[in-house]
């Protein structure tokens, strides 16, 4: 793909943002790439200077500016769950719903290596559990955690998660 760049309005040509995610500096004549930092979050962040420092997230910039549904009320998911990889063919606009069944990595200090897949100490099974709008749905008890993995993805599927957001056994 060949890069693009465009504008950002209200910054009076000052800098521009690119397809590919870069942001640059147009400021006294010379073009410099600028610095990106990592907010608490893991997303990569810009900031831009007019009467003082602006941060902006850097795949929200190129949302607005590349993406044709671009949807202010709406968020930008990263289509293959990397928050640093903010090229225009890797984002797409969702809803908070949609967001929370992408991809997700397994959250820390979990038993299982696979999402929606935890050991029950007490039963000594694998139990597999779906969170749909902010409730859990218990799924089942297994013997093998592969077997729960197969059956979170299935359950996964018929209530409209991603294929990203897949185990993928």
């Amino acid at each position: 793909m060949t890069e693009e760049w465009k504008d950002i309005e209200e910054y009076d040509g000052d800098y521009q943002v690119s397809s590919l995610g870069r942001v640059r500096s147009l400021k006294f004549g010379k073009i410099r790439m600028l610095k990106l930092s990592t907010n608490k979050y893991g997303y990569s962040c810009v900031n831009l200077y007019k009467r003082g420092p602006l941060q902006f997230r850097r795949g929200r910039l190129v949302a607005q500016y590349f993406l044709p549904d671009w949807d202010e009320a709406l968020q930008v998911d990263h289509i293959n769950g990397v928050k640093t990889e903010d090229h225009v063919e890797n984002l797409r606009m969702v809803t908070n719903a949609e967001n929370n069944r992408s991809f997700r990595t397994k959250a820390q200090g979990c038993t299982s290596q696979f999402r929606g897949v935890s050991w029950h100490k007490h039963r000594r099974r694998w139990v597999a559990i779906i969170t749909l709008g902010g409730k859990q749905k218990h799924i089942g008890y297994f013997v093998d955690e592969v077997e729960a993995a197969k059956t979170w993805d299935k359950a996964a599927i018929n209530y409209g998660f991603n294929p990203e957001a897949l185990n993928g056994v």
